[in-house]
C-alpha cells in the first residue's frame, strides 16, 4: 500500500501540529509555516496531496496552488479557508486549482475523509496517466492494438467520472449498431467502434470538478467541457489507419444545422460516423443518470431525438437507433449489439447506470 506524503502549510504553528496529529497515522506529513518554505519543500519531496491555509503573510495559499503547478502539477489541492475569505474561494474554485476546500474550524474526521478521498482521485489519475501512455503506444501500430488496453481506458474514463459507468462502451455499441442497421461496411462497423470508445478521451484534461458538478454547467465551464473533442482527437493523432477515427471522434459533437462545435459544420459535411456517434452519445446520456438529474428513460429519449432530427440530429440515423433499440427499448434489458473488434461489456451493468455515482453521495 502506497504511504503518501501530503505537504500541509499554516503559517500557525498550532495548527501544523494539529493537522500533523490528525494525519500521520496513515500519510508521512511534512509541515512549512509559509508558502515560499512550501515552494522548496515541494521540489524536495513526491508530494501526493497539499493542504494550505489562505491567509499567510506573503506567498497566500492560492498563490502557494498556483505555483506549486510548476513543480507538482499532479498533487491534489485542498485549502483552509475561513467564511471571511469567500473571494479567495471563489477565486480558487473557478481557477481549477482546488479540489475540494474545508472551513475553520474544520473537523478531524470530515478531514480525514476527505484526504481519503483525495488521495484516492490522485492514484486514479496516476493510473489513467499509465494508461494513456499505454494506448498512444499501442495505437501506434493499428494491426497490434491491444483490446485489452482499449477496454481499460474505456474503465479508467468511466472510472474517473463513475457515474457514467460503461459509457464508452455502450456508445461504442450502440454505434456500431447503427452502422449495422444502416448496412455499412465492414470497416466502416470496425472504425465507427473504435470512435465511440475513444470518443471522451479528452475528458481525462477536464478537471473532476466540472465531470462530478451536481448542478448544469456555467457558460465558462461549458467552454472547458466543449475542449474535449479537440483534446480527443490530438490524442489519438495522425497515426496510421485511424485518420477516419480521429475525424469521427473530432466532430461528434456537430449538429447537422451547424450549432454545434468545435468547427460549427452542417449537413452531410459532418462525417457519418460523427453523425452516428452524437445519436448513440445523446440516447446514451439521456436514458442514463446523471450528476445534475435522473435517467429520463427511453420514451422520453426516442421522443427528444425525433424532436431535434433535421436540427441537431440527422433523422435517417436516429431512426436507425430506434428501430435497434426496440420500441420500448427492449434491447437495452436484453443485449447490446455485438462487437465488431472484440470487446466485452461483462464488467457493465447495463440496468444500473449511474450506480456509482448515486451510491457516493
Amino acid at each position: 500500500m502506497i504511504r503518501h506524503k501530503i505537504l500541509v502549510v499554516d503559517d500557525e504553528s498550532a495548527n501544523l501540529r494539529l493537522l500533523k496529529r490528525v494525519l500521520s497515522d496513515q500519510y508521512d506529513v511534512i509541515e512549512a509555516t509559509s508558502g515560499a518554505q512550501g515552494l522548496e519543500l515541494l521540489k524536495e519531496h513526491a508530494i501526493s496531496l497539499i493542504i494550505t491555509d489562505q491567509r499567510m503573510p506573503g506567498i497566500t495559499g492560492v498563490q502557494l496552488l498556483e505555483q506549486s503547478l510548476d513543480f507538482r502539477p499532479q498533487a491534489i489541492k485542498i485549502l483552509l479557508t475561513g467564511y471571511t475569505d469567500i473571494q479567495a474561494l471563489i477565486d480558487a474554485i473557478n481557477s481549477g486549482k482546488v479540489y475540494k476546500y474545508i472551513p475553520k474550524p474544520w473537523d478531524a474526521d470530515e478531514l480525514r475523509i476527505t484526504v481519503c478521498r483525495a488521495l484516492e482521485a490522485y492514484e486514479l489519475k496516476e493510473r489513467n496517466d499509465g494508461l494513456l501512455i499505454e494506448l498512444r503506444s499501442a495505437l501506434a501500430q493499428l494491426e497490434e492494438v491491444s483490446m485489452g488496453t482499449i477496454r481499460a481506458l474505456a474503465d479508467a474514463l468511466d472510472a474517473k467520472c463513475d457515474y457514467t459507468s460503461g459509457h464508452s462502451l455502450r456508445v461504442s455499441r450502440y454505434a456500431v449498431g447503427i452502422a449495422k442497421q444502416m448496412n455499412l461496411s465492414a470497416e466502416d462497423q470496425k472504425d465507427i467502434e473504435l470512435a465511440g470508445i475513444l470518443h471522451d478521451i479528452g475528458k481525462i484534461g477536464v478537471p473532476e470538478a466540472i465531470l462530478w458538478k451536481p448542478d448544469r454547467l456555467n457558460p465558462a465551464e461549458q467552454t472547458v467541457m466543449a475542449t474535449h473533442p479537440v483534446k480527443s482527437a490530438q490524442i489519438i493523432g495522425e497515426l496510421n489507419g485511424l485518420g477516419k477515427v480521429r475525424k469521427y471522434v473530432l466532430y461528434h459533437h456537430e449538429n447537422l444545422d451547424g450549432s454545434g462545435y468545435p468547427d460549427g459544420l452542417a449537413g452531410e459535411v459532418i462525417p457519418l460516423g460523427s453523425r452516428i456517434i452524437l445519436v448513440a452519445d445523446a440516447y446514451d446520456a439521456m436514458t442514463t443518470d446523471r450528476p445534475y438529474r435522473k435517467s429520463i428513460g427511453h420514451e422520453r429519449a426516442a421522443s427528444e431525438l425525433r424532436k431535434y432530427a433535421g436540427k441537431q440530429f440527422d433523422p435517417d440515423i436516429v431512426e436507425a437507433l430506434l428501430t435497434m433499440v426496440g420500441e420500448q427499448g427492449e434491447l437495452v434489458k436484453d443485449k447490446m449489439p455485438e462487437s465488431v473488434i472484440g470487446l466485452s461489456l461483462s464488467g457493465v451493468d447495463l440496468r444500473q447506470t449511474g450506480k456509482q455515482y448515486l451510491a457516493g453521495y
